[in-house]
């Protein structure tokens, strides 16, 4: 048997965020070393409680420490929440039970930072909020850059338009400051974005079939449902994107996107196009022009970048594993 690979799940809790974390339990091939939280779809108290009350309800908690970390952007004032997808409290209308396990001392970024060092080289971290708490690891310690394995997030959007402006993606826009830290590190980086997360869609025939997989998806269908309405009552169709569970399906199989080499610089001057999140593909044939010699050393900070789905079907996958880890609620 393959011994399963140490993970942090970096998440601020909303539904999609509810949705990976019972996916990556379910695939069985993961040792969830911490569950961290962020503020993003909401802010950072409301996010740790529903991060705490998930692992209550997916039975981790006793296992699992979950990490209080970042509650606002780097350097910006708070952010608008994302009640509208997600409802008042993050989980829909769900009011599930705080976990009665200890509260770690250590905050989300500290615990990266020791995980780092436990598993150099192995640790894979993966984000499905703004990259506010991998940034601090960072700017604590430059070398978590080089000790983290790997680091697959969710955000941002190479080649399609944004979804809270006109070219950025939410937990792009929510803390560009962070985003552009991370992405300049070194860090080896795999963007899981809107280009790839709007082409694996959920709709009335997949929540039938978790609908019919028995209590264990009773909350993960509830969530659904209420993001389903969402999307609906936006203008998105009778379908929801995965975003947060793709990226960590990614983490393991990245034949789930479609992907490309290259350097992604995020804005952060311009109010108008703050977070937009720039792709220079390193096989890019065009010098577009010289550029300054700070712009040429940036972009040579590469990682990859997913442009598009993949070959492997990951609305099946997701159908298929969650099942495999039941709630209890």
């Amino acid at each position: 048997m393959t011994p399963r690979r140490p993970i942090v799940l970096d998440s601020d809790p909303g539904i999609d965020d509810a949705l990976a974390l019972q996916y990556l339990l379910g695939t069985g091939l993961w040792d969830l070393r911490a569950y961290t939280s962020v503020g993003g779809n909401l802010p950072g108290d409301v996010t740790h409680r529903n991060a705490r009350a998930l692992a209550r309800a997916l039975r981790i908690d006793a296992d699992v420490p979950v990490h209080r970390g970042a509650g606002r952007p780097l350097t910006r004032l708070p952010y608008a929440a994302a009640s509208a997808f997600h409802g008042a409290r993050g989980l829909g209308v769900e009011s599930l039970p705080d976990s009665t396990a200890a509260r770690p001392a250590e905050s989300s970024a500290q615990a990266l930072l020791r995980l780092s060092r436990e598993y150099e080289g192995e640790l894979t971290v993966c984000a499905t909020g703004p990259l506010t708490n991998v940034a601090v690891a960072l700017l604590e310690d430059p070398a978590f850059a080089r000790r983290v394995g790997s680091l697959v997030f969710m955000g941002g959007a190479a080649r399609v338009p944004g979804n809270v402006t006109p070219v950025a993606e939410f937990n792009a826009w929510t803390d560009p400051d962070a985003a552009e830290v991370v992405l300049s590190s070194g860090i080896p980086f795999t963007m899981v974005d809107l280009d790839a997360s709007h082409g694996w869609l959920l709709g009335p025939r997949e929540l039938a079939a978790l609908e019919s997989a028995g209590p264990g998806t009773g909350l993960a269908v509830r969530l659904l449902r209420f993001y389903l309405e969402a999307y609906r009552s936006h203008g998105g169709g009778d379908s929801c994107p995965l975003h947060d569970p793709l990226a960590v399906g990614v983490c393991a199989d990245p034949s789930f996107v479609t992907l490309a080499e290259g350097a992604v610089v995020v804005e952060c001057d311009s109010e108008l196009t703050r977070g937009q999140t720039v792709f220079v593909p390193t096989a890019a044939q065009r010098v577009h022009y010289a550029g300054s010699p700070a712009l040429t050393a940036r972009i040579r900070r590469t990682g990859r970048v997913a442009l598009g789905p993949g070959p492997r079907d990951f609305t099946q996958d997701f159908v298929a594993t969650l099942p495999r880890w039941p709630a209890t609620v």
